[in-house]
C-alpha cells in the first residue's frame, strides 16, 4: 500500500475527483482518499509518476510518502494546519466587512453620519465604498475563486466554486446596477438602488469562519496521534564512554544493542530488553492499564513507559519505527487513511453533488422569474423580481455544504480509532472499526485467551467470568474452542459461564471450525481439512450466514483468525503487526473485546447521525433557500443567512464527532437480544464430528516436529529433551540442535500453547 499527500481539496466533491482520476490510471486496483488528512492510500502495482500525473490532470496536487517516512511525514502533515492562515484571512476580512456594513447597513438604511457633508453625491460615494471594500474582501478570500475556477476547468467543480458563484454573482450583479445607476444620472436625484455589495463579502467572511471553526475542530479528532507522539522521549540517558558517569544524548543516537539507562521518573527510550535491576513501569501509555507491571532481568520494556520506582539497565531491541509506540502511531493512522463502507453512499452523492446543486441554482433563478410577478413575496421584498429571484438562486449556492458528506465518516473513524488506541484497542482499517459490533458470534480460544496459559496449573483468568458475561449481554453468542477433551473444556466453560463449547480441535482444525460457524454446509457429508461434518437439513434451509469474531493469541490461531470476519489477537503486548488480526488487543482481558464491540458500535452510531445530520441539512436547506416553502409559510431566505447556515453545518458533524472522547467502552448499557440464530445443536454437531475423528486416531502413536532456537550443544539437547518428556502426551523427545528442531512422539495431542511454554521456560525459542 503506497501512500500519498494531496493538496488542493477544499470538500468532499474534491475527493471524489481524486479518487476518480486515481482509479483511472492503469494498475491502480484501489485508491482511499481522506479529507481530513489530506491523505490518499492506492494499492496495485501503478507507477507513480502515472498516478501524480493523473491526479495534477485533474486539478490538484499529489507527492509520494517515500518509504520509512510515515512518521516524520505524519508529524508534518499534523503541523501543517490551515487554521493560522484562516486567523489571519478573517481579521482583516471582518474589518473591512464591518466599514462596508456601516455604509451599507448603517448609513444607507438606518441613518447614520457620514464623515463628510452630505450632499447631492451620497449615494455615489457609499456605493463606490461598498464596492471597493467587498472587492477587498474578495481578494483577501481569493482562495475560494482560484479553487472554484481551478476546479471548472478541470471538470470538477467543488464547494469553492458554489462559494465563488454566490459571492461573483452578488458582486457582478449589483456592478450591473450601480453602474447603470451611475449613467442614468439618478444618483443627483433619488437613493441608492438595493445593492448586494454587502452579500457578496458576508457570504465569503460567514464561510471563513466555518472554515476557521472546522479546522480547529478537525485538529482535536488528530489529539490522540498527537499525544502519542508526544509521549516518545527526546532524549536517552546511556554510558559515558571512558568514564564511569552518565550523559543524556538524543534518542536518534541510539542503535540496536546500545545500552541505556533508566532512572524513576524516566520514560524508556526506546524499545529494549533488561540487563539487570529491577523497575515497577507504568504502561497505561500504550495499553491503557494503570496497574504498575514489574520489570526484570531478561523482561522486555517498551518505549514511552514509565518508572515509577527503582533503576534498570537495558538493551535496545528495536528502534525508530520499529518500536512499539511507532507501530501504534501506525495503525491509528493507517486505519484513519482508509475507508469505511458506510462512506460509499456519501461518496457516490458528493460525485455528483455540485454539479447538481449548480443546476438547481439555475433552474430556481429561472423558475422564479417566470412566476415571481404572481408571488407576493416577490413583490412585497423590496427589490425587483431579477434581485429576488436572483437571490433565490444564491442562497442556494451559498447554502448547498459537500464538506458535511465528505466528513462524516472520516472525523468519526480518527476519533473512535483514537480512542480504542488509548486503551489498548488497536483497529488496522476503518472497515474493522465499523465491522467489529456487527457478528452475532465470538469464538473464544481457551488457553490464552479465557485461562492463564500456564503449563499442568491453566486456570480461567480472573475477569473471564465477567467479561463472558458481557459479551452476552452484548447480544453474543460465545463459543470456547479448545484442544482438550470434552470432559475437561466443559470443567473450564462451566467455571466461566460459557454454554457453547467445541472440543478436540486440532490446531489446524480450528479455521474450519470457524468456516462451519458462519455458514453450514450442504446436506449430507462434507470433508475439509480433517473436519467431518453432517448438517441438518433444517439448518441448511434456514440458509443464514453468521458473521463470526474469533480472537486467539495470534500465534498458531492465525488460520482462524484470518477466517473470521473479524480477527481478534488478545494479549498482543509488544507483537502488534500481527499479520492474521483486524484487532489488536495489548491487553490479556476478554473486558478489551467487549470494550472494542462497544466501541465499534459507537462509533458506527457516531457516523450514521453525522451522515443524517448531512444529508438532512441539504434536503431541508436547500428547497429552503430556493424558496419551495415560501408559497406555504412565506418563507424567504437571504444569501447572508445561507451562507451562515454552511458555515455551521460542518462544524457540527465534526463537534459530534468529538463527542466519542467522551464515551468509555468498558461501560455498560442495556443488555441486548441475541443477534443471530441460536447455535446450540449445531455445535454439538461439530462435536459429534470431532470425537469421531479422535476416536479413530485413539492409541496411535503420532509424530509432531517442532523448530525450536537457541540449542547449542548435547547439553542444551538433554534439557529439552528432560522438559517435554515431563508432559503426559509426550511419549519421546528427540532434539538435534544442528537442524534446530525437536521430533515427538506423542501418545495425545497436544497445542503449541503449552509446547511453547515447556520450550520457553527452560530459555529457548519456540519458532
Amino acid at each position: 500500500m503506497d501512500k500519498y499527500n494531496v493538496t488542493g481539496m477544499s470538500c468532499a466533491a474534491c475527493a471524489a475527483r481524486v479518487e476518480k482520476a486515481a482509479k483511472s490510471v492503469d494498475g491502480v486496483t484501489s485508491c482511499a482518499v481522506n479529507l481530513l488528512t489530506n491523505s490518499m492510500t492506492i494499492e496495485g502495482n501503478a507507477k507513480p509518476e502515472f498516478i501524480i500525473k493523473a491526479i495534477e490532470a485533474a486539478g490538484y496536487g499529489a507527492e509520494k510518502v517515500k518509504a520509512g517516512e510515515d512518521q516524520a511525514n505524519l508529524e508534518k502533515s499534523l503541523k501543517q494546519s490551515e487554521t493560522p492562515k484562516l486567523v489571519k484571512r478573517l481579521i482583516f476580512s471582518g474589518i473591512f466587512l464591518l466599514i462596508l456594513m456601516y455604509f451599507s447597513m448603517g448609513v444607507h438604511m438606518l441613518g447614520w453620519p457620514v464623515p463628510w457633508t452630505k450632499g447631492q453625491n451620497d449615494g455615489l460615494i457609499i456605493g463606490i465604498i461598498e464596492a471597493v471594500f467587498a472587492l477587498v474582501v474578495m481578494i483577501i478570500n481569493r482562495k475560494f475563486f482560484t479553487n472554484g475556477i481551478k476546479g471548472v476547468f478541470h471538470g470538477g467543480p467543488n464547494m469553492d466554486t458554489l462559494v465563488a458563484m454566490g459571492s461573483g454573482v452578488s458582486y457582478i450583479y449589483s456592478l450591473v446596477v450601480f453602474i447603470k445607476y451611475i449613467v442614468s444620472g439618478n444618483y443627483l436625484n433619488q437613493g441608492l438602488p438595493h445593492l448586494y455589495f454587502e452579500s457578496a463579502a458576508m457570504i465569503l467572511t460567514l464561510i471563513t469562519i466555518g472554515k476557521l471553526l472546522e479546522s480547529i475542530s478537525k485538529g482535536r479528532t488528530t489529539d490522540a496521534i498527537k499525544g502519542l507522539m508526544e509521549m516518545a522521549p527526546k532524549t536517552a540517558l546511556v554510558p559515558a564512554e571512558g568514564t564511569t558517569g552518565l550523559k543524556t544524548v538524543p534518542v536518534e543516537e541510539i542503535n540496536v544493542g546500545d545500552t541505556f539507562i533508566v532512572e524513576p521518573g524516566m520514560s524508556v527510550p526506546v524499545d529494549g530488553i533488561v540487563l539487570s535491576g529491577e523497575a515497577k513501569m507504568d504502561e497505561s501509555a500504550l495499553t491503557g492499564e494503570s496497574e504498575l507491571i514489574l520489570k526484570k532481568e531478561n523482561d522486555e520494556v517498551s518505549t514511552a513507559t514509565m518508572n515509577t520506582d527503582g533503576t534498570i539497565v537495558c538493551a535496545a531491541t528495536k528502534i525508530g519505527e520499529d518500536t512499539t509506540l511507532s507501530q501504534i502511531i501506525k495503525l491509528v493512522s493507517e486505519a484513519s487513511a482508509t475507508k469505511a463502507p458506510i462512506a460509499r453512499i456519501a461518496d457516490k452523492v458528493s460525485a455528483v453533488f455540485v454539479p447538481v446543486v449548480i443546476g438547481i441554482a439555475v433552474l430556481t433563478f429561472v423558475i422564479w422569474m417566470l412566476i415571481g410577478g404572481k408571488s407576493e413575496v416577490a413583490l412585497s421584498s423590496g427589490s425587483s423580481l431579477l434581485a429576488f429571484a436572483l437571490s433565490r438562486g444564491i442562497s442556494v449556492l451559498v447554502i448547498s455544504c459537500p464538506c458535511a458528506l465528505g466528513l462524516a465518516t472520516p472525523v468519526a473513524i480518527m476519533v473512535g480509532s483514537g480512542v480504542g488506541s488509548r486503551k489498548g484497542i488497536l483497529f488496522k482499517t476503518a472497515a474493522v472499526l465499523e465491522q467489529t459490533g456487527k457478528p452475532g458470534i465470538i469464538v473464544l480460544d481457551k488457553t490464552g485467551t479465557i485461562t492463564t496459559g500456564e503449563v499442568g496449573s491453566d486456570v480461567p483468568k480472573a475477569d473471564s467470568k465477567e467479561g463472558i458475561r458481557q459479551l452476552e449481554n452484548l447480544g453474543l453468542q460465545v463459543v470456547m474452542l479448545s484442544g482438550d477433551k470434552i470432559e475437561r473444556a466443559r470443567k473450564i466453560a462451566a467455571q466461566v459461564g460459557i454454554r457453547h463449547i467445541v472440543a478436540g480441535v486440532l490446531p489446524g482444525g480450528k479455521g474450519m471450525v470457524v468456516k462451519a460457524l458462519q455458514k453450514p454446509y450442504e446436506i449430507g457429508s462434507a470433508k475439509s481439512e480433517g473436519l467431518l461434518m453432517t448438517v441438518p437439513e433444517k439448518i441448511v434451509r434456514a440458509g443464514y450466514k453468521n458473521q463470526v469474531i474469533m480472537c486467539g493469541d495470534g500465534i498458531n490461531d492465525a488460520p482462524a483468525l484470518k477466517t473470521a470476519e473479524i480477527g481478534m489477537a488478545i494479549g498482543a503486548g509488544k507483537d502488534i503487526a500481527i499479520d492474521a488480526a483486524n484487532v489488536v488487543l495489548m491487553n490479556s482481558s476478554i473486558l478489551d473485546i467487549a470494550a472494542a464491540i462497544r466501541l465499534s458500535r459507537r462509533t458506527l452510531l457516531n457516523i450514521k447521525e453525522n451522515l443524517f445530520w448531512a444529508f438532512i441539512y441539504n434536503i431541508i436547506c436547500i428547497p429552503l433557500a430556493a424558496g419551495v416553502y415560501t408559497g406555504i409559510f412565506g418563507w424567504a431566505m437571504s444569501p447572508m443567512v445561507g451562507a451562515a447556515a454552511m458555515a455551521l453545518s460542518s462544524f457540527c458533524v465534526v463537534m459530534n464527532a468529538l463527542r466519542l472522547n467522551l464515551y468509555n467502552p468498558y461501560k455498560e448499557g442495556k443488555p441486548k437480544p441475541m443477534i443471530s440464530a441460536d447455535i446450540g445443536e449445531f455445535v454439538e454437531l461439530i462435536n459429534e464430528e470431532l470425537k469421531t475423528n479422535t476416536e479413530q486416531t485413539e492409541g496411535q502413536k503420532m509424530e509432531k516436529t517442532i523448530n525450536v532456537g537457541g540449542m547449542m550443544c548435547q547439553h542444551c539437547e538433554k534439557r529439552v529433551k528432560g522438559a517435554l518428556e515431563k508432559l503426559p502426551e509426550v511419549a519421546e523427545a528427540f532434539p538435534d540442535h544442528e537442524k534446530n528442531i525437536v521430533v515427538l512422539k506423542l501418545n495425545s495431542e497436544i497445542s503449541d500453547e503449552i509446547l511453547k511454554g515447556v520450550i520457553e521456560g527452560e530459555g529457548y525459542d519456540f519458532l
